[in-house]
């Protein structure tokens, strides 16, 4: 074989197998089957970490890849300083090829035609670290539209528009460093001092006010263990015990007598309200008549009739004296009629109940027997 066939044949061979690797690796991928559509967006932070191939992820679905990262005066040439000025102001332009095949097949185009209502409703784009050492990716999120307003653009977007929001680590940075600079401007050596005085005049008024107080609840602990151990042996005395019982015993018997006159007490205590305006109007007529004029005269003249009366006065009290010395000479008979008086009295009831009782019996009995001298009839059961 020649070297000309000898290097057609290699040559062969060689397109062969590139075709063939390409051919696997596109179809391994399937980007040439995959439905993309671009979208884009605007910051006016800083990209870095973000490069072309990034991941756009929707929700933290993947769901294509940067493909486009530059400033607005590059794909939006008017110039809105002028011609004569650079704009450094200029935002940084973010395209996306988004595969949206990833919504399934009846969702596939409506994510892009229908993005100005998502838009409305909040969706954002935001620059997301994967981690804190790892690159920049682009997040799609549905946040709170009045937290993140659209901002208004100063070219016209040539693909679907998506407003950006700020991202978590620029805002968490700006929090730190408006953080430290506030604390920049606390004067801490100020502080210092105030916190030093604040805790010597703490450790004065304890010195004056508290050990005091302290020594004082020390002999008032002092007092309550001695009340205390009084009064464990006021306690521990058997008097008690039987002082106890007894309180017990008269609280029974005060219940016992007043019990059964329950109604009786109900019915004094509802009626002592008027007995006591009686009273007090009584008082009151009491008041009126001694104020009376009729009263003044009785007193004025017995007042003047006192004079007179002391001869008969003397006369009563020396009638007074020999009645006494009689009664005290005759005190025995006294007695004794007294007790006659007294057992006849007896006699005539008991009689009387027996007439009440059987009056036959007190008209055709026999008589009672005779007693001896000195002795008592018995009584008549009732």
């Amino acid at each position: 074989m020649s070297a000309m066939s000898e290097f057609k044949v290699g040559a062969f061979v060689i397109t062969s197998v590139a075709l063939i690797l390409g051919g696997v690796v596109i179809l391994g991928s399937g980007a040439i089957f995959k439905d993309t559509a671009t979208i884009e967006t605007s910051t006016m932070e800083s990209v870095n970490g973000l490069q072309i191939g990034s991941p756009v992820k929707f929700r933290g679905v993947p769901i294509g890849e940067v493909t486009v990262i530059s400033f607005a005066d590059r794909f939006y040439p008017e110039n809105p300083l002028g011609e004569t000025q650079f704009d450094y102001g200029s935002p940084v332009v973010i395209r996306m090829k988004v595969r949206i095949d990833v919504f399934g097949p009846e969702q596939s185009e409506l994510f892009t035609k229908d993005l100005e209502r998502g838009v409305i409703q909040g969706l954002r784009a935001r620059l997301t670290s994967a981690g804190l050492t790892g690159g920049l990716f682009v997040e799609l999120s549905v946040l709170d539209a009045e937290t993140v307003p659209v901002v208004k653009l100063a070219f016209t977007p040539e693909f679907p528009y998506v407003p950006s929001a700020p991202n978590k680590l620029d805002q968490m940075l700006t929090s730190i460093e408006t953080i430290t600079a506030s604390l920049s401007q606390v004067d801490f050596s100020s502080l210092g001092s105030s916190l030093q005085s604040t805790i010597s005049s703490v450790d004065d008024t304890v010195k004056r006010r508290v050990d005091p107080l302290m020594v004082d609840a020390d002999a008032f602990v002092d007092e309550v263990r001695e009340s205390n151990r009084k009064l464990q042996a006021i306690l521990t005395n058997p008097d008690i015990n039987s002082f106890i019982a007894n309180a017990n015993s008269i609280s029974a018997d005060l219940n016992d007598v007043l019990h059964p006159n329950t109604e009786g007490l109900r019915a004094a205590l509802l009626d002592l309200p008027l007995m006591m305006k009686s009273a007090r109007d009584a008082a009151d007529r009491l008041d009126k008549l001694v104020a009376s004029d009729q009263v003044t005269r009785i007193l004025a003249n017995v007042d003047s009739a006192a004079g007179d009366l002391t001869p008969t006065l003397d006369q009563y009290r020396l009638l007074g004296a020999e009645l006494t010395s009689f009664l005290e000479s005759e005190s025995y008979e006294l007695r004794q009629l007294i007790t006659a008086l007294r057992q006849t009295s007896q006699n005539l009831e008991q009689l009387s109940e027996r007439a009440k009782q059987d009056p036959s019996q007190l008209l055709f009995g026999q008589p009672p027997p005779k007693l001896a001298p000195g002795a008592t009839a018995p009584s008549t059961p009732q």
